[in-house]
């Protein structure tokens, strides 16, 4: 049987409940807005193909309301950089991009990556400009990048027009200043809700939003660039070089070893991601080994003039990447002075303190019997008490790999040996 009662009383319960749930519905957006949310991606120095990736999973993965991009970046040297400036101009999310705080710059691909966000500013006293090329040592390109920034840095003191819109000297002042604005994210408009207002002493002052978030690239990412500079990377290839030396003559415990192995792989990295002219790589490895030809022989002479003149036009001319990326000359000329003195007496004071001692001293060996580990003509290795030595013989001598020597004659670091009869 029906109850004409029912509809009626149904209806009413739908009007309580959704009068309760107004107020409910008004702190909850009231809630929103001080929970307004803003990532900040910390960007500084050379930027990689690492660093870009960084960057695209900071936009494209994160829960924040508003993303900004704070630069300081001198150098572009790969990556996905049109994906990333497409992402920018196009993002799921707002994203602003301020180059700060003073003095901080934006040069190549960071330009364009400024001109292509709908939010774009800059700290007073930092530098924009050197557009093209983008990436240091390719091609050249003024996509969406006005003239007067394509080839001269410019000092900002004002709007910069296709570039810069809001100069804020912090990184605070400018969440504070993006605050009211409206952006079009995905054909929606967006309203920044970036600042709250509060009465501390009896006076208002305007705070950033209530939750700032700053994200940086991890620890091996920053360790990485350390040496993606042309200075920095000329400084541990010699580095690495000369540790693996010293190792070599001084017979150490492979302290030194290890040392020379991280050296190499920092440069390694800084060398695989730098547009690397390889004939002053080259001209850095002939270098040393002149170097090592006069130590082994005890004669510093022409071959190390010859090997410091090398180091300085490999270290100057390391990479081919101008006019954003230019090695600091007195850094190279400090570098190649260090590696001089290094060979001339840190090496040979080192060895001749080694093998002073009673247990490895150079006249406890004469007479000694080892095993050649390859043939000698004139030059090979031994092993003597458990060691390798650099051994030289007389072409006639005809020792081979696994005949018994004896050592007859001791030039410097290096063992003369006869075959045992």
């Amino acid at each position: 049987m029906n109850n004409p009662a029912l509809p009626s009383r149904i209806v009413r319960r739908l009007l309580f409940a959704l009068l309760c749930l107004l107020p409910a519905g008004s702190a909850l957006a009231q809630s929103g807005g001080e929970g307004f949310s803003v990532d900040v991606v910390v960007v500084g120095g050379p930027m990689d193909e690492r660093t870009v990736r960084f960057v695209r999973a900071a936009i494209t993965g994160t829960d924040a309301d508003l993303v900004i991009l704070q630069m300081d970046v001198a150098v572009v040297l790969g990556g996905d950089v049109d994906g990333l400036r497409d992402l920018i101009a196009d993002p799921p999310i707002p994203v602003a991009v301020w180059v700060g705080p003073a003095p901080a710059t934006a040069r190549g691909a960071a330009v364009h990556l400024l001109a292509a966000a709908a939010l774009r500013g800059a700290a007073p006293g930092a530098t924009i400009g050197r557009a093209s090329p983008p990436i240091a040592g390719g091609a050249p390109s003024s996509d969406g990048v006005p003239a007067g920034v394509l080839d001269d840095l410019v000092v900002v003191a004002g709007p910069i027009p296709g570039v810069v819109e809001v100069i804020e000297p912090s990184i605070g002042q400018f969440i504070v200043g993006l605050h009211g604005r409206r952006v079009v994210v995905g054909g929606t408009e967006v309203i920044l809700d970036t600042a709250r207002t509060e009465v501390v002493d009896e006076v208002e002052r305007v705070f950033p939003a209530a939750e700032v978030r700053f994200v940086s690239e991890g620890l091996i990412d920053r360790v990485l660039h350390v040496a993606v500079r042309p200075e920095a990377a000329f400084f541990f290839l010699l580095a690495g070089l000369t540790f693996a030396v010293f190792e070599f003559y001084a017979a150490g415990p492979g302290i030194a070893a290890g040392v020379a192995v991280v050296c190499l792989l920092l440069a390694g990295y800084g060398l695989s991601v730098m547009p690397t002219w390889w004939p002053g790589v080259a001209a850095c490895l002939v270098g040393v080994v002149l170097y090592v030809v006069d130590f082994q022989r005890n004669d510093l002479g022409w071959r190390s003039i010859a090997g410091t003149a090398l180091l300085l036009f490999g270290g100057l001319r390391l990479v081919d990447g101008a006019p954003q990326l230019v090695a600091v000359w007195w850094v190279v000329v400090i570098v190649v002075m260090g590696t001089a003195l290094f060979f001339g007496l840190a090496l040979s004071t080192a060895v001749r303190a080694r093998f002073s001692t009673q247990t490895i001293g150079r006249d406890h060996l004469i007479g000694r019997r080892g095993v050649a580990l390859g043939p000698i003509s004139p030059d090979g290795e031994v092993e003597l008490a458990g060691t390798r030595w650099r051994a030289r013989s007389t072409r006639r001598s005809g020792i081979g790999p696994g005949d018994e020597v004896v050592v007859v004659r001791i030039d410097g670091v290096v063992l003369e040996v006869d075959p045992v009869p």
